[in-house]
């Protein structure tokens, strides 16, 4: 919807006069009215589809025959070069040519205000640091741009730079969950748009995968090991394992008459919360139901008691139920 509504916005633009408020490209034949990237990140954040609608305006009084070009990155993949029709015909394929990260198609630009308009979509590889770089030096672009708008769709923080590295301070015009929409409607004052986000780089994710990986394996194996070696210690004659908080195995034989739940009591220290983001939520439902298993072998094994088991499952229980509700309000 909202990808509708900024083409509809480009064409009333694009057929606005020439003259009113860019004076600057009044004596230019041919000009870019306005230049669109829309611009999504996949789910991994590594790869980004970047979409460019290209308007184009002859203000002269013959047909404009040339090669128009556009810049991308070199290791893009590009998916199409179209023609937009103005009305309900479908999108023209285009036949273009590319040498390296210039991108040129031959069109013929017929006189009047009625503008001529080009879609290019490609997908783009985003480097560790999450950055998209576009392109828009005159010395590729042929003709000037006289509005440029970028749109962003992501979750995670924008900071842009130009071609020098220096922050531009631009304002979105439109800032909402999911992205912002930039607009420099009085030419393009950069070489380069460099884009930059928060997107954690694939190595990142795995490196916080492996992490609650194994918090989730020590805590299932940490009860057991733990029965385990107190068991061993006390077939050889050694003293049992004890501390204050744990009650499994306290090493008070006139009172332990049977054992209690104390090393269960810790997992809730153990299984912990990253985000609240659905994937965590379904890894640590998935994993409170294995300690649930768990807890029931314990108790028919006899290391935890009828009592402390109904105490320690019914909390489980109700964690995870928590999280079940959460997962249904996403």
């Amino acid at each position: 919807m909202i990808k509708k509504i900024l083409l509809i916005c480009i064409l009333l633009l694009s057929l606005a006069p020439q003259a009113v408020g860019f004076p600057q490209y009044a004596s230019q034949d041919m000009v870019i009215r306005e230049y669109l990237v829309d611009l999504s990140y996949n789910v991994d954040g590594d790869t980004a589809i970047a979409r460019e609608t290209i308007v184009f305006v002859n203000n002269g009084d013959a047909n404009h025959t040339d090669d128009l070009c556009v810049a991308i990155h070199e290791n893009a993949e590009v998916m199409h070069v179209s023609k937009m029709d103005m009305g309900d015909n479908p999108p023209i394929q285009v036949t273009y040519e590319r040498n390296g990260e210039v991108l040129c198609w031959n069109a013929t630009i017929a006189p009047g205000s009625m503008p001529t308009m080009y879609s290019i979509t490609y997908a783009v590889p985003i480097t560790e640091s999450g950055e998209f770089v576009k392109n828009l030096d005159p010395a590729v672009m042929n003709y000037p741009v006289v509005s440029f708008r970028l749109n962003v769709s992501t979750d995670d923080s924008i900071k842009l730079t130009d071609e020098n590295g220096v922050a531009i301070k631009q304002d979105p015009v439109e800032d909402r969950d999911g992205g912002a929409l930039y607009v420099w409607a009085d030419g393009v004052p950069f070489k380069e748009l460099h884009v930059n986000t928060s997107q954690s780089s694939n190595r990142d994710k795995w490196i916080i995968y492996g992490i609650i990986a194994l918090l989730i394996i020590s805590a299932l194996l940490y009860p057991i090991l733990h029965v385990r070696n107190n068991k061993m210690r006390e077939k050889e004659g050694g003293n049992k394992f004890s501390c204050a908080s744990c009650s499994v195995c306290s090493g008070d034989e006139e009172n332990d008459k049977e054992p209690r739940g104390g090393d269960w009591d810790e997992m809730d220290e153990i299984i912990t919360e990253v985000t609240q983001a659905e994937e965590d939520l379904l890894r640590k439902k998935r994993a409170i139901l294995a300690v649930l298993n768990k807890l029931e072998e314990d108790r028919d094994a006899g290391a935890v008691s009828d009592a402390d088991y109904k105490r320690i499952s019914s909390k489980y229980e109700k964690q995870a139920i928590e999280i079940m509700k959460q997962l249904d309000r996403m």
